[in-house]
């Protein structure tokens, strides 16, 4: 299987079953909230919009593409297929953190807004949630040796990665 599309793939399949699991769960608090049941006071008292101010708060995302981009400089700076591998796994890892906040975000949203719920995304959420996994997903398809291939590459990459690292904390919230 070509790994861009089985990343994708894992991609997409994590963001749809925290999505999924999100709608599900809010469905429980709110049915919880209506039976007579020990916590129903709190299920009742739980602000939903709480959670999502929490969970879309991108942060967290943003500071970790900026690490990232630097990870990929020292990667590229030094041979290592330890740390070739290393860098892939934390691709993965924060493209599925990722997957899994965009997600849950999308879950409460659906429910929320058949709810009659007013809509809390816009394009700024938007934009810091789909620019810090399309820079890791892009840099994670660049082979380490052939950014090492020669120098001026090298070079070049770790300049670059270096420079964007802090342009993505400033640019995105």
């Amino acid at each position: 299987m070509n790994p861009v599309s089985s990343r994708l793939k894992a991609v997409a399949v994590t963001a749809l079953f925290f999505a999924l699991s999100a709608f599900c769960l809010l469905g429980v608090v709110w049915l919880g909230a209506m039976l007579p049941i020990p916590g129903q006071d709190a299920l009742a008292g739980y602000r939903p919009h709480d959670t999502i101010a929490l969970l879309s708060d991108l942060r967290l995302p943003v500071a970790l593409t900026a690490a990232f981009l630097v990870a990929i400089a020292i990667v590229v700076l030094f041979s290592s297929a330890y740390l070739d591998r290393i860098i892939a796994i934390f691709a993965d890892v924060l493209l599925m953190t990722m997957a899994a906040l965009a997600g849950f975000v999308g879950g409460y949203w659906v429910l929320l807004r058949l709810a009659g719920y007013a809509n809390f995304l816009d394009w700024t959420f938007a934009r810091a949630a789909i620019i810090p996994p399309a820079i890791v997903f892009a840099l994670s398809l660049v082979s380490p040796g052939w950014a090492r291939a020669s120098w001026w590459r090298r070079l070049l990459i770790i300049i670059a990665a270096l420079a964007a690292a802090p342009a993505v904390l400033i640019v995105l919230p």
